[in-house]
């Protein structure tokens, strides 16, 4: 009898940990996730013409990607699917026709950021609230004041494609380091 006790002492504590570990372990999500980070970007670049060199009129949050780098992982997998969240966001206010972009790119890379997003909100609790969901929002919307102001000029969403080359290339990287 002594001995079953303590094997469930020592049972329950490794199911726990297995239970958290799984649900980010066995998440399909990170799996597919580059073949989806590579389809993305390729569909950015063949969007409309070159990227643009041009600089952005705001500064990348490359700090706000150090800290969520550093931390720990029940924050990592949320920053990411809230940052595909607001790139989605953004590239649902976009009309192809009026930007010069083509059109069926524009709607599958919307399909890929949703799925993306679908699918890693699969992977974690939804009672977890993000460690950094404030900070990203108010980036992102400080990014659309930035850059659209109103207007829908092909600049302005080219000024846009080039930062969100930026943050999927970040995103690839972030999530090949956990």
């Amino acid at each position: 009898m002594l001995g079953l006790a303590r094997a469930q002492a020592v049972l329950v504590p490794v199911l726990v940990l297995f239970g958290a570990l799984a649900s980010t372990l066995g998440c399909d999500w990170l799996r597919r996730y580059t073949d989806m980070s590579d389809k993305c970007l390729i569909l950015l670049r063949d969007l409309g013409g070159p990227i643009t060199d041009e600089e952005f009129p705001l500064p990348f949050p490359r700090k706000l990607y150090r800290l969520a780098s550093k931390s720990q992982a029940p924050c990592k997998l949320p920053f990411v699917r809230d940052s595909l969240g607001h790139i989605l966001d953004v590239y649902l206010q976009v009309d192809a026709s009026r930007v010069g972009w083509h059109a069926g790119r524009v709607d599958e890379l919307l399909h890929i950021l949703h799925r993306q997003k679908d699918e890693l909100s699969a992977c974690i609790s939804p009672a977890k609230p993000s460690c950094f969901s404030q900070k990203l929002r108010r980036y992102y919307r400080r990014l659309t004041n930035a850059t659209l102001n109103g207007t829908v000029s092909g600049a302005r969403w080219e000024l846009i494609r080039s930062e969100t080359q930026m943050h999927l290339q970040q995103l690839h990287l972030f999530v090949a380091a956990m």
